[in-house]
């Protein structure tokens, strides 16, 4: 027989783990809260991509002025700081195409989110994997709810 003790022991336990696990669940949403402060004088860039089921897209390279800074796994957000100046953001793409890059001047104490974009319309004749991947400057006021559902990886 189960003793009243060790039934509110077991419900007790539960209930930690019931809490734990909505906890860690919750910590997935990604934000720009989750990022530390942004060194003074310098400019935050987050790269966005949103999460497509049913889609097994690759995860590009995203580049600064030619030069790699990660792949952009779909559901995730990460960022990276830069010294204030022009750049050129890039996305891997084995054919040249139209708006998969972006020129842009960062500001000092300025942040900006960029979305990365895939879609099934390369040339499979010519291209492996056969995807197209665009950039788009994001809206500051679209930026909590593009956020939201994804995954925070933190500086790259």
């Amino acid at each position: 027989m189960n003793s009243p003790h060790r039934i509110r022991r077991a419900v007790g336990a539960a209930i930690v783990s019931l809490l734990v696990v909505l906890g860690s669940t919750a910590t997935l949403a990604a934000t720009p809260d989750q990022a530390p402060p942004l060194p003074a004088g310098q400019a935050r860039v987050w790269f966005l991509r949103q999460l497509l089921p049913g889609t097994a897209f690759h995860p590009p390279m995203v580049y600064a002025n030619g030069t790699p800074i990660a792949r952009s796994a779909e559901g995730t957000a990460f960022y990276r700081d830069f010294t204030p100046g022009h750049y050129v953001f890039s996305v891997e793409n084995c054919l040249p195409e139209p708006q998969t890059s972006q020129t842009m001047t960062l500001r000092p104490d300025t942040q900006i989110a960029i979305v990365v974009n895939s879609d099934e319309n390369g040339d499979g004749e010519y291209c492996v994997p056969p995807q197209v991947s665009y950039l788009q400057w994001v809206q500051p006021q679209q930026v909590p709810y593009l956020f939201a559902p994804l995954t925070y990886l933190g500086p790259m």
